[in-house]
């Protein structure tokens, strides 16, 4: 069968760096989409996030990840080190720095090596003094920072920062463009992490995970990840063109507070006390135990055996189900309530609430956080139960399939079918087995790359008698094709 090389798809990879917790917070941010094609050769700019993929699967907290999902890493690392990324326009250089992996600590200032910058903008929801002092020592003209007021407070007179040089969010950003006050759904905060540096002819941009704040620029002792662009300043605005004409809008000159009034302090010192119990929470001893109900689903109770409470009470809930189903713990113990097998998960929710009459007078508010805990007697097949809710219907699994076949045309296919059909119609994925040359696709993938049909045929047999709804999640006329395809796999790795 003659094939048209130039038509076949290629593998494509999507590294997203976030400046923020994933979480559904609305806040000002930045992050950084980029896709990449992974080459023959490895790109030397890529093995620091490639051997950090490498690294975590090593470093993780609990039980590692099982195998199969080890292999998924290791590929994962594979095409990332050989990734050659398009980058956003103007820009022509690319670097990737991880942070606190190495067995010493290593400092880390995006303004180190290459001589001093002219101009410096950071935005950072984060600083300390000593970190300030160092970035400053790297720039022999403007440095600009963008922060919190409340962070900015905290920092001594001066903080190596000239007048009318820092900035805070002006209040009424707190409101998106076209809402009104009183909505609950605003962007609050700043979460966003920059360094926009000029030096020599060239600007350079990092984003990422880290916050300029002592811990990283002076001790490197946190775990984090940023990108750096650079392009020509004949491309890319300078410093000061994205405070003044990006920016600004969005800003205030930051003015020094006369430092907390009494309620201010009271408020931080019963914030500073959730924040005690919070770190006593996450050090104790939790353990989900799970046990199938009579009729359906699984019954989740919560444990913590010896853990005193003092001046708040605890909510949790597990974090695949919303925070409504939260249930009080007492004398460390909860019965969480029955669950559907796809909604078992080691990660628990928890909220602290402090029961002080005087906290609730100085609005402080609850403590959300999340833990990973120990699971007993968790269903075997909960994770093939997730899938199986996640992909809800045939056609989903056929849009799965597709981006697993790294062919936007079939993905494509499967939202039409589900966006024009109508009824029981949208469940059926008959038109796009009709409509889309599946066939021809996997005897394409199967000559070129056959490794890359395994994940798919590992898909099928944890799916192949799974239901969803009452319904199959495979297509009979799927499994059937597939069969073929599978035998084809199975023989030739005997």
């Amino acid at each position: 069968m003659a094939i048209d090389a130039a038509a076949e798809p290629a593998t494509v990879v999507r590294l997203l760096v976030l400046t923020r917790n994933l979480t559904w917070d609305r806040c000002w941010d930045v992050s950084l989409r980029l896709d990449g094609v992974p080459g023959k050769a490895k790109e030397a700019s890529n093995k620091p996030l490639a051997d950090f993929l490498r690294w975590l699967p090593l470093n993780t907290e609990g039980a590692s990840p099982d195998l199969e999902r080890q292999a998924m890493i290791v590929s994962l690392a594979k095409d990332i080190e050989r990734a050659d990324w398009e980058k956003p326009p103007g820009f022509t250089q690319l670097a990737f720095h991880v942070l606190g992996t190495a067995k010493r600590a290593v400092p880390w200032s995006p303004l180190e090596g290459g001589g001093k910058a002219q101009d410096v903008l950071i935005v950072s929801p984060f600083v300390r003094a000593g970190a300030l002092q160092t970035l400053r020592e790297h720039c022999n003209g403007d440095f600009m920072l963008v922060s919190r007021a409340d962070e900015l407070d905290r920092l001594p007179a001066g903080a190596c920062l000239a007048d009318d040089s820092a900035y805070v969010l002006k209040p009424d950003t707190l409101l998106s463009e076209g809402e009104e006050a009183g909505q609950a759904d605003t962007l609050q905060g700043l979460h966003a992490k920059v360094a926009v540096f000029q030096r020599g002819q060239r600007v350079h941009v990092a984003v990422g995970s880290a916050n300029y704040t002592n811990a990283v620029v002076q001790n490197g002792s946190n775990v984090e990840v940023v990108a750096e662009l650079s392009g020509p300043v004949s491309r890319i605005p300078a410093p000061r063109q994205w405070l003044d004409e990006h920016l600004q809008p969005l800003l205030d000159t930051y003015t020094p507070g006369e430092g907390e009034d009494a309620e201010g302090a009271e408020r931080r010192q019963l914030q500073d006390q959730l924040e005690a119990i919070r770190r006593q929470i996450a050090a104790a001893a939790w353990t989900l135990h799970c046990e199938t109900h009579p009729v359906s689903g699984w019954n989740l109770a919560l444990s913590c055996p010896g853990l005193p409470l003092d001046g708040a009470t605890l909510h949790a809930w597990p974090l695949a189900v919303v925070s409504e189903r939260a249930r009080a713990v007492q004398a460390g113990q909860v019965d969480l309530g029955t669950f559907a097998g796809h909604e078992v998960s080691s990660l628990v929710g928890f909220q602290v609430t402090p029961n002080s009459t005087r906290a609730e007078e100085l609005a402080v508010p609850p403590l959300r956080f999340a833990l990973e805990v120990s699971l007993e007697g968790a269903p075997d097949d909960r994770a093939d139960a997730l899938v199986a809710q996640l992909l809800g219907n045939r056609a989903a699994f056929l849009r799965y399939l597709a981006l697993l076949l790294d062919d936007p045309q079939a993905a494509g296919c499967g939202a039409r079918n589900r966006s024009e059909g109508s009824g029981g119609g949208s469940r059926d994925a008959s038109g796009l087995m009709a409509n889309y040359p599946l066939f021809e696709q996997l005897l394409r993938i199967y000559s070129r790359e056959p490794e890359r049909l395994e994940a798919i045929d590992r898909m099928v047999k944890r799916l192949k008698d799974k239901q969803f709804d009452g319904q199959p999640c495979l297509p009979d006329d799927f499994l059937a094709l597939w069969e073929v395809v599978g035998n084809a796999i199975g023989k030739e790795a005997a």
